[in-house]
C-alpha cells in the first residue's frame, strides 16, 4: 500500500517555506476542542479506536485526537508520528491494512509495540499549497480499508484544515484591527461615515476633535454643516468633490480649511469611499479626516527654507563670478526678493582713497532719474561720512537697523522723508558689511510695503551680508592686488627698458645703429612716437633718430623731423632742451605752441598726422654738456605721460647722453691712434729675389684699436727680414707700444745683422732694460741665399718665434703645410734670460712664405687649431694666383666683418734673381676703411 504512489523528496519535511506555513498555523490554534471533535467524528465514522490531528513543523505536535492517552494532545506523537511523517513526506493517504505486513513500516516501534495494526492518513495541505500536517485513524488489529473510508478521511482532513486556516485569520484579522486602531489614534486620523438614504452624517470621536467637539456626533444635515464647519473659500470644493464621488460611485478626496468651534482655522484632508447595495447603488461614503495644519505649516517653513537657501546659494555663485563692486546690488536683490524686498543699495569704502561710494539696483536708478533729471556714475555714487542716513550711519558705526515702517525709519533719520517719497520706501533694513572684524560698508534692502521681520528673515538678510561682505573684501583684494601688479608690471617695462638702453647703447659704437634701436625701444613703452636730434660741433640741431608706433607713419615722421630741425624756432621743444639742459613737460600741445614752433604749414601739416596730445622732451646730457633732446609724444587715446614715465625718460635721456659722448671721445681716439698706427706700418721693401705682399685690416667699427704690426726691410747685407707681431691689448697705449717694438727690433736687426733668435733676444732684453711694461708675440724670419747655389733657385728661411703663430709655407706644386717643428718660444715681456733658437727652412723658388697674427685664425667660434686647418685649406686651393690675390682670397674666406680683433697679413713669394717679378695690377693700396697718415706715402706694391 506504501507503494501506491511514489514517494515525494526527502528534505519535505526540512523545507522552509513548509516549516514556516505549518507554524502559522500552529501559532494561531485556539485549543484542542475543535480538532478533538473532528478526531472524534473520524473515529466514529471510520469505527476505529483511535484519531489524531498533527501539525509537522521542525517537529510534530498533536493539536487534537479522539482514544488517545492523557496528556497527548499539545506534545509530540510518540509513536505514530513517524507513520504520519511518511504521509507528510509522500504528500498523499497512506492507507496499511496490515502494518506488520508492510517493509517501510513494520519495525517502527508503533507497530512492534502493537499499538498499530492498521492505518489510515490523510495529508492536511494549507493554503499555499504546503503539506503541514495529518489527520490519521488507527487500530491495533489488521483491518481492512476502503476507498470510501480513504475519501472519507480525505473530506474531514480538508474540514480540519479549514478550521485551521479559519483561526488563523481570526488571529491575523485582530491583530490588524488592533494595529490599526492604534494606528489611527496615533496619528489623529478620525472616521467619519455619510448615510445616503437618511442624510445623517456620523463623526467619530477623533474625527470630532479635529472641529473642536468632545465625543461622537451625529449630523442630520449636511448643508449645515458645510455652512457652520466649512471655510467659506473652501465649500464649493467640498461639495464638488462629493458630488462627483456619488456620480461615479468612485472615491472622495478633498483638502479645505474646516473653522473650529473656537473660530480656529485647520487644514484638513478628507478622504471617502462610495458604499453601494446589491443593486449597484450608493447607500453610504465612509472615510476619514486627517489634520494636516502642522504638516502643511512644517511643508511651508521648510519650502520657505529651501527657496532662501536656494536664494543664498544661487546669490553665493554668482558672487564668486562677481568682477564689480556694481554688480553686487543686482545680485544681491535675487536673494533678497525671497522675503519681497524691491530695492538694494550697497556701499562700500574705496581701499585708496577711502571715500563711500554707493551701488544702487536699477530701480532705485530709474526712479532717481526720473525725479530729479539726474543720471547717477556708473562708479557709484560718493557718499559724505555723517550719521544723516542709515547707509552711512551703518557703514561707520557697524550697528544693524531694522525698520518695519517709514515712519519709524523717519524719526530716527529725519532726511529718510524726503528719500521715502521719491522711492515709495516702506520698509527698510540696513546690516553692515564686516569681514573679521574690518568694516567695508553697508547693505541696504528696501521694501514697497511695511514688512514685518522675523527671526529667519533676520537670518536670511544676515547671511546675504556675509556673502556680500565676502565678496566685496575679495573683489577689493583683487583690486589692490590688480593695482600693485599693474604698477609692478609698468615698473618691470621701465627697468626692463633700462636695461635694454643700457645693452644697446653698450653693444656697439656705432652710435647711429645705438641711437635707432634706442628709439624703437622707447616706443610705445614711453610714447606712441618721438624723435632724437643731436648738436653738432657747431651747436646745430640735426636728425638722428625717429619712430612710430604705426609702421605706417615711420617714413613721414622721418620726413617731419628732417623739416624741423630746418625751420624750427628758438620756441620749439628741442631747442629750449637743448638750450637749458632740463626736460620740458607738455600735458597739453595746442595749436598756439606748434605755430610759434613750427612757422612753416607745409611741416605742421606732417606733424599733424602723427598724432598729438602731449609729449614730454628731455635733455641728451653727459658731464654737464647738453648733446641733444629726445622727444616723446602722445596722442589723444593715450594722454599725457605719468610722472613714472617722464622718470624713465630723464633717464633715458641721460644714458643716451653718455653714449653719445663715448662714441664722440672713441671717435677722436680712434682717428689718433689710426694715424698713430698707420704712420708705423709702412709699405714693404723689393728685392729682386722676392715679391712681398702685406695686409692690415682692423678690428670691426666698436671695437677697440689693436696692437698687430708687420715689417720688412733689407739688411746692410743684402738678406731680407721679415717680421710680424701682436701687442697684449686693444687701445692707444698698445698702439704705441707697437710701435716702439717695431722700431727697437728693426735697430737691432739693422745693426746687429744677428739671427732671428738673437735679435728677440736682445728685444726681450731692451723691453726689461726701457720698463716699456708690455708683453708681445713676435716672429722673425730672414730670407737668407746659398752661395753655392748659382742660379738662386733656393733660399733658406731662417725664423724665431717669441709665442706667435707659425708660418705657412706653399710649395710650387701647390701644397700648403705650417712650418711648426718644435714648440715656440715665450712670447717677449716676460722672462728675457729664455733662451731662444733659430729654425731653418729650405725653399725651392715659386715657394710662398705667408705670415699672419691670430686674429686670423681665432675667434669666439673657432679654435686656433681649427684656424689654423682652415687657412691651411684656403692657401691650398688658392696657390695659383697671384700673391695679392692670394692675400684677399684669404681675408675674404677667414676674415669676419664683425671680427673683435684686427690682423696683419705678409706674404712672401720667391722667385730667381735673374727673372722679373710678375707683373700685377698697381701699386699696393691701404684699405679701403683706414686712411693714411698724412705724412705716410705707401711705396709701390704695398697693402696697408
Amino acid at each position: 500500500m506504501l507503494s501506491a504512489s511514489p514517494p515525494p523528496p526527502s528534505d519535505v519535511l526540512r523545507d522552509p517555506h513548509r516549516i514556516a506555513a505549518a507554524r502559522r498555523l500552529l501559532v494561531e490554534v485556539p485549543g484542542p476542542a475543535a480538532f478533538d471533535r473532528l478526531s472524534g467524528l473520524a473515529a466514529r465514522l471510520l469505527g476505529t479506536g483511535h484519531a489524531k490531528v498533527t501539525l509537522f513543523t521542525d517537529q510534530d505536535t498533536v493539536v487534537g485526537g479522539s482514544g488517545l492517552p492523557p496528556g497527548v494532545v499539545g506534545g509530540p506523537a510518540l509513536l505514530t508520528g513517524a507513520i504520519s511523517a511518511i504521509t507528510v513526506r509522500r504528500g498523499a493517504s497512506v492507507v496499511l491494512p496490515d502494518a506488520a505486513a508492510e517493509p517501510d513500516v513494520a519495525d517502527l516501534p508503533a507497530v512492534t509495540s502493537g499499538q498499530v495494526g492498521s492505518y489510515l492518513g490523510s495529508p492536511l495541505v494549507a493554503d499555499s499549497g504546503h503539506v503541514v500536517g495529518v489527520l490519521a485513524v488507527y487500530d491495533p488489529v489488521p483491518r481492512a480499508w476502503s476507498d470510501d473510508d480513504a475519501a472519507l478521511l480525505e473530506q474531514l482532513a480538508d474540514s480540519v484544515i479549514a478550521e485551521l486556516e479559519l483561526a488563523a485569520a481570526r488571529s491575523a484579522i485582530g491583530a490588524s484591527l488592533a494595529r490599526l486602531d492604534v494606528a489611527l489614534e496615533a496619528s489623529s486620523i478620525g472616521i467619519w461615515e455619510r448615510d445616503l438614504r437618511t442624510g445623517a452624517v456620523y463623526w467619530d470621536e477623533r474625527c470630532a476633535a479635529i472641529f473642536g467637539l468632545e465625543g461622537a456626533v451625529e449630523i442630520t444635515s449636511v448643508e449645515q454643516m458645510l455652512t457652520e464647519r466649512i471655510h467659506p473659500d473652501d465649500r464649493a470644493a467640498v461639495a464638488e468633490a462629493m458630488r462627483e464621488a456619488l456620480a461615479t460611485t468612485g472615491e472622495y478626496l478633498v483638502e479645505s480649511r474646516v473653522v473650529r468651534v473656537d473660530g480656529t482655522v485647520r487644514w484638513t484632508v478628507f478622504r471617502g469611499r462610495v458604499i453601494t447595495d446589491s443593486a449597484g447603488r450608493p447607500v453610504r461614503v465612509l472615510g476619514t479626516a486627517v489634520d494636516v495644519t502642522a504638516a502643511r505649516e512644517q511643508a511651508e517653513r521648510r519650502i520657505s527654507a529651501v527657496q532662501r537657501a536656494a536664494a543664498i546659494a544661487e546669490v553665493a555663485a554668482q558672487l564668486a563670478n562677481a568682477t564689480r563692486i556694481s554688480q553686487l546690488a543686482e545680485i544681491a536683490l535675487r536673494g533678497a526678493g525671497v522675503l519681497g524686498a524691491e530695492s538694494i543699495g550697497l556701499a562700500v569704502f574705496d581701499p585708496q582713497d577711502h571715500k563711500l561710494y554707493l551701488h544702487l539696483t536699477r530701480r532705485i536708478v530709474d526712479a532717481v532719474a526720473s525725479e530729479v533729471d539726474v543720471e547717477l556714475p556708473t562708479g557709484g555714487v560718493e557718499t559724505p561720512l555723517d550719521d544723516e542716513l542709515p547707509t552711512q550711519y551703518v557703514a561707520r558705526r557697524g550697528e544693524r537697523l531694522l525698520f518695519a515702517d517709514a515712519a519709524e525709519a523717519e524719526e530716527r533719520f529725519p532726511r529718510m522723508a524726503a528719500i521715502n517719497a521719491v522711492l515709495g520706501t516702506r520698509a527698510l533694513a540696513a546690516l553692515p558689511l564686516r569681514v573679521e572684524g574690518r568694516l567695508l560698508g553697508s547693505f541696504i534692502v528696501v521694501w514697497t510695503t511695511e514688512h514685518a521681520f522675523t527671526e529667519s528673515d533676520v537670518e536670511l538678510l544676515e547671511a546675504l551680508t556675509a556673502q556680500i561682505a565676502l565678496t566685496a573684501s575679495r573683489l577689493q583684494a583683487d583690486a589692490v592686488r590688480h593695482a600693485a601688479v599693474t604698477a609692478m608690471t609698468e615698473a618691470n617695462e621701465r627697468l626692463q627698458l633700462l636695461a635694454d638702453t643700457g645693452r644697446v647703447l653698450s653693444g656697439s659704437l656705432d652710435i647711429t645703429q645705438q641711437i635707432g634701436q634706442l628709439a624703437d625701444l622707447v616706443v610705445p613703452t614711453l610714447g606712441d612716437w618721438c624723435w632724437l636730434v643731436v648738436t653738432d660741433e657747431q651747436g646745430r640741431l640735426h636728425e638722428l633718430a625717429s619712430a612710430h608706433r604705426d609702421p605706417a607713419l615711420r617714413a613721414q615722421l622721418e620726413l617731419y623731423v628732417h623739416s624741423m630741425v630746418a625751420v624750427m624756432t628758438d620756441h620749439a621743444a628741442a631747442t629750449v632742451v637743448t638750450r637749458t639742459g632740463r626736460p620740458l613737460v607738455l600735458p597739453a600741445i595746442d595749436a598756439d605752441r606748434v605755430q610759434r614752433a613750427i612757422p612753416e604749414a607745409a611741416t605742421r601739416e606732417l606733424l599733424g598726422k602723427m598724432g598729438l596730445q602731449a609729449g614730454v622732451i628731455v635733455p641728451l646730457v653727459a658731464r654737464g654738456q647738453t648733446l641733444g633732446a629726445l622727444g616723446l609724444f602722445n596722442d589723444a587715446a593715450r594722454g599725457a605721460h605719468t610722472p613714472a614715465e617722464i622718470e624713465t625718460a630723464v633717464e633715458v635721456g641721460r644714458r643716451a647722453g653718455l653714449a653719445l659722448h663715448h662714441a664722440r671721445l672713441y671717435g677722436q681716439q680712434r682717428v689718433l691712434a689710426d694715424a698713430l698706427q698707420h704712420s708705423m706700418l709702412t709699405a714693404p721693401p723689393e728685392p729682386d729675389h722676392c715679391q712681398i705682399v702685406v695686409r692690415y685690416v682692423p678690428a670691426a667699427a666698436g671695437a677697440e684699436i689693436g696692437g698687430d704690426w708687420y715689417d720688412a726691410f733689407l739688411e746692410a747685407g743684402g738678406a731680407t727680414v721679415l717680421a710680424i707681431g701682436d701687442v697684449v691689448g686693444h687701445d692707444s697705449r698698445a698702439a704705441a707700444a707697437m710701435g716702439q717694438l717695431r722700431g727697437l727690433l728693426r735697430g737691432i736687426s739693422y745693426s746687429s745683422g744677428a739671427t732671428p733668435a738673437q735679435v728677440l733676444t736682445e728685444l726681450d732684453r731692451a723691453i726689461r732694460g726701457l720698463a716699456l711694461d708690455t708683453m708681445a708675440t713676435a716672429l722673425v724670419a730672414r730670407l737668407e741665399q746659398d752661395v753655392a747655389d748659382v742660379r738662386r733657385e733656393r733660399t733658406h728661411l731662417r725664423w724665431s718665434s717669441a709665442g706667435h703663430p707659425p708660418p705657412v709655407v706653399v710649395t710650387p706644386d701647390g701644397e700648403a703645410r705650417v712650418l711648426a717643428g718644435r714648440p715656440a718660444d715665450l712670447l717677449l715681456g716676460v722672462a728675457p734670460e729664455t733662451s731662444r733658437s733659430d729654425r731653418v727652412e729650405v725653399l725651392p723658388s715659386g715657394s710662398t712664405v705667408f705670415l699672419y697674427t691670430d686674429g686670423l685664425v681665432e675667434r669666439r667660434d673657432r679654435d686656433l687649431d681649427h684656424g689654423t686647418a682652415q687657412l691651411v685649406e684656403v692657401l691650398r686651393r688658392s696657390a695659383g694666383l697671384t700673391l695679392h690675390a692670394l692675400c684677399d682670397e684669404v681675408l675674404e674666406r677667414l676674415f669676419l666683418p664683425d671680427a673683435e680683433d684686427d690682423v696683419a697679413l705678409l706674404a712672401v713669394r720667391l722667385h730667381p734673381q735673374s727673372e722679373p717679378r710678375p707683373a700685377e695690377a698697381g701699386p699696393q693700396q691701404l684699405p679701403p676703411d683706414i686712411e693714411p697718415a698724412p705724412d705716410v706715402h705707401p711705396q709701390a706694391g704695398a697693402d696697408l
